[in-house]
């Protein structure tokens, strides 16, 4: 059976004017809480794995303020796309406690309606819509792992970890290029760590190494121009190096 994710990333800015409005009743407020940020950019990758272990790509895609004129265009083109594909299940890292209340007070404040993936249905049965990793990892415990903890620990290079930490809004066109690389890597990264999940479950027919390479190479084929794409090469080739070398080893 064929199970498809659709891994998706938000990057949000704050509101300074909802910041200051909390101040003026709650001195205690902060800049990080969730109802004062606000998404300036959101990405997903489709892909999907089959029942013997092969590994296929869909779309890569992002929007941000700067291309769509605001946060509303944003979300609306991320819950279209969401919608457009109702068998995907959502695929988030830490997306229950951060990206999913931003886009559902988002979603409040324009009036839209969520995606299917992501409405509140209690007592819902069959697959589950949305799939937070960060939530499976923790297992019922209780620690927490940063997602780029997650990537060291799998043996992602750090090159292409070091910039996962959220970024500031931008000013500049060319900045804002920047951060649609940023947030489109970003989804790219998750989609590895749970390819790297799944292998752990002891998925049948599922290796890492060729299933990386897979993500990656369906990720270049339509972003030939990221920023990232000779890290990701030579990141795809040192795994072909050591896939082979376990082929080899096997005979």
């Amino acid at each position: 059976m064929t199970k498809t994710y659709i891994a998706i990333d938000c990057e949000f800015s704050w509101d300074e004017a909802l910041h200051q409005a909390h101040l003026s009743f709650d001195p205690t407020s902060k800049k990080h809480a969730t109802a004062v940020k606000r998404v300036m950019a959101a990405s997903a990758f489709e892909f999907s794995i089959d029942g013997e272990g092969r590994v296929s790509t869909g779309a890569v895609v992002s929007w941000n303020e700067f291309e769509w004129g605001s946060e509303k265009a944003v979300i609306k083109q991320l819950f279209d796309y969401l919608r457009a594909r109702p068998s995907g299940a959502v695929l988030t890292y830490g997306g229950l406690g951060t990206d999913i209340p931003v886009l559902l007070l988002a979603a409040m404040e324009y009036g839209i309606r969520l995606p299917n993936q992501l409405l509140d249905q209690p007592g819902r049965k069959g697959p589950r819509p949305h799939v937070d990793l960060g939530l499976q990892l923790k297992a019922g415990g209780r620690t927490w792992s940063h997602l780029s903890q997650v990537l060291l620990r799998i043996g992602v290079p750090l090159e292409l970890v070091r910039d996962k930490r959220s970024v500031l809004r931008p000013c500049q066109p060319k900045a804002w290029q920047n951060l649609a690389d940023h947030v489109e890597l970003d989804v790219l990264l998750l989609a590895i760590a749970k390819v790297a999940w799944r292998v752990s479950q002891g998925v049948s027919g599922l290796r890492q190494e060729p299933a990386v390479i897979a993500l990656i190479g369906g990720f270049l084929r339509q972003r030939r121009d990221h920023r990232a794409a000779s890290l990701l090469r030579d990141y795809s080739a040192k795994l072909e190096g050591r896939y082979r070398e376990k082929l080899d080893i096997a005979a």
